[in-house]
Parts: C-alpha cells; structure tokens; sequence
C-alpha cells in the first residue's frame, strides 16, 4: 500500500438535496477534478455514487464477512496510489440512510488510506424531507394509499427515519473526526451561487470552479407532480409486492416524464406536501430538541426549522385528474413497457 494518505471527503447526502446532479457532475469531470488533486473514484463498477462501500461495511456489520469490503478498498487504494490525489470524494446518500452504529465501522475500515476525513451534508427540514421521501418512494412504487406521511417505517428504512434526528447522527460522526470536520449545510438552492448545489458543494471542498456543465442540476432527478403521486400509489396497491414492480416503475417515470414534455402539468414538479397544517406541528415539535442542538452545534442556519411555517396541504386525488389526460398516460406506460427490455437504463430511471 502507497504510503501517500489524502483527505477524504465524505458527501452523505441527504436524500432530495440534490445529490445525484453533484455526483453526476463529478462523474462528468473527473479529469477536470484531477487536475486539481481530487479522486472521484470508481468502486465495483459504479462510476456515479459509491453506494456499494456503505453496503459492503453493512455486510460486514451484520454477517463479520469483509471479503467484499476488503475487495472494494483494495480499489480504492489502487485508485489513490496511482492518482496521488489531495483529496478523494465518496459520495452517497446512503451513508445517511445506515444505522448509526456503521459510521465507526466504515471511518475504522477507510482509516489507514487517509491523512484526515471531513463530511459535508446538507439537510433540509424533517418535514420537507419526509415530504420528499413520501414522494420519492412513490416513484418506485413503495407507498400504498394507506401509507400514513409521516413518523413510519410503512416506506422507509429504520435507520433513515432514527437519522431524522440530525444532531444524533452529526454527533456519532463528530466522536471520530471532529465536530469542525463537519460540514452541515442548509439546503436552500436560493443561497447557492447560481442557485446550484454543484457550485455550493465544490465551495465546500474547497475545488475551485471551472466549466461545467449549465443545465438544471433539479432536472437530473425530478419529483412528482401530485398527479404523479395520486397514480404512483393507486399503481403500488396492485403491484408492490410483484417482480415486476421495478419494471412498472422505470415505465410509469418515462411516460411521466414523456407527459411532462408534451405540456402536462403536475405529472412532474414540486414534491406535493400531504400532512396537515397538525402533522406539521407534530413533525417541528418532534425534532425540536434535535434540532436546537443542531443549530447550536453545527450552524445558526438551522434556526430556520423551530419556527417554518406549515405547508398547503395537497388534497387532490386520482379523482381529480381529468379522465382523457389519465387514460393518456396509461397508455404511455404500456408503451414504455414494451420498449425497457431493450433499452438501457439512465438516470431518469433511478427513483
């Protein structure tokens, strides 16, 4: 093993805050990256995130088999010894989603190729990102129509829904490297320069800009439209239990997708926040003590989470959707389903 030990910067996400258009850009500039002493490295053939290292220190968390961990940093330090790099970006917004007690785990096992870790992370509020997550999950068919919005497992991973408590998480990561090696961020794209997170986070790890790519880094992996949703779950109470139901899915996103670029409206767009102005309160109430801790700890900017204003509540249905519109649609999805055996998957296609 090279005795050259970079920093590691770790980008845990979170989940809807633009996460896939910063590792796509990444992925799309790596040589751009290295010429300034950053690794964006590829790990078990994924050259867009680096999912495949939280799941393999998971394995090795639950089973004590390392050999698929052992393999994957094996690559990592191949990449590192032949690149020489300053700094190495991971990138995952599933390091936000395992269970707390991995994060030792995975900082012990990427130790001895780094000088030094950091973490950047931006979070939005627990209400907007279970807003976000409802929406997401119906991409992929996982909320049914009696999914409660909230405070559930019904839709989410355990450790996604105990990780909403943000200064719980941000203080098993502190323990290891430091509360000033955190990097937490408020996910406001109106304070971004340009309004894009890509630009924020190369700011966070200190990349200087260079020429990239100008389209709209929200377009990369876009929301639902409530129409999306209210057909999303009506589609997931027949078909989640099914094989087929990823297939389903990758269809019925290409069709609302295709619906979107022929000028339908709210088939795509602002994820549609279903809880009660109650819920809402509930929801701020819940993490509030969390959540003083994180503004104290991390950053002032989180003030802005004890006192958010409640939401409108969408109440719109698949009732409410105009019926020559839905059976559009509908027939969209059976076309698309006849194509994906051939087709390659893109971005687009992951919910």
């Amino acid at each position: 093993m090279s005795l050259h030990r970079p920093h590691l910067v770790l980008h845990a996400g979170t989940h809807k805050t633009g996460s896939t258009a910063i590792q796509s850009f990444l992925a799309a500039h790596r040589d751009q990256l290295a010429q300034q002493g950053v690794l964006y490295p590829v790990l078990d053939g994924d050259g867009l995130s680096h999912t495949s290292l939280q799941k393999h220190v998971g394995l090795a968390c639950t089973t004590g088999g390392s050999s698929q961990l052992d393999a994957t940093l094996a690559q990592l330090a191949k990449q590192i010894d032949e690149a020489q790099p300053q700094r190495v970006v991971l990138s995952s917004e599933h390091f936000f989603a395992m269970p707390r007690a991995w994060i030792t785990p995975l900082l012990t096992a990427t130790k001895p190729l780094f000088a030094s870790v950091s973490l950047v992370i931006y979070l939005r509020s627990q209400r907007d990102l279970w807003t976000s997550l409802f929406n997401q999950r119906a991409k992929a068919l996982k909320v049914l129509p009696s999914h409660q919005p909230w405070g559930t497992t019904d839709f989410l991973g355990p450790a996604i829904v105990e990780n909403m408590a943000y200064a719980d998480y941000l203080d098993a990561f502190a323990c290891e490297i430091g509360t000033d090696q955190i990097a937490a961020r408020l996910y406001d794209p109106s304070q971004f320069p340009g309004g894009d997170v890509r630009l924020n986070f190369l700011e966070s790890t200190g990349v200087s800009p260079f020429p990239h790519v100008t389209s709209d880094a929200r377009a990369v992996n876009p929301s639902l439209g409530w129409k999306g949703v209210a057909l999303a779950t009506t589609l997931a109470a027949r078909y989640h239990a099914l094989e087929t139901r990823p297939l389903i899915s990758r269809a019925m996103r290409r069709a609302f997708q295709q619906t979107h670029n022929e000028g339908l409206t709210d088939w795509l767009g602002a994820a549609p926040c279903y809880l009660t102005a109650e819920e809402q309160l509930a929801i701020r109430e819940t993490y509030t003590a969390s959540n003083l801790r994180l503004a104290d700890t991390y950053s002032e900017d989180f003030d802005l989470f004890l006192s958010e204003h409640p939401r409108p509540q969408e109440e719109r249905g698949l009732a409410a959707i105009d019926p020559s519109e839905l059976r559009r649609v509908n027939n969209l999805i059976g076309e698309q389903l006849t194509t994906l055996a051939t087709d390659t998957p893109s971005p687009s296609d992951t919910p």
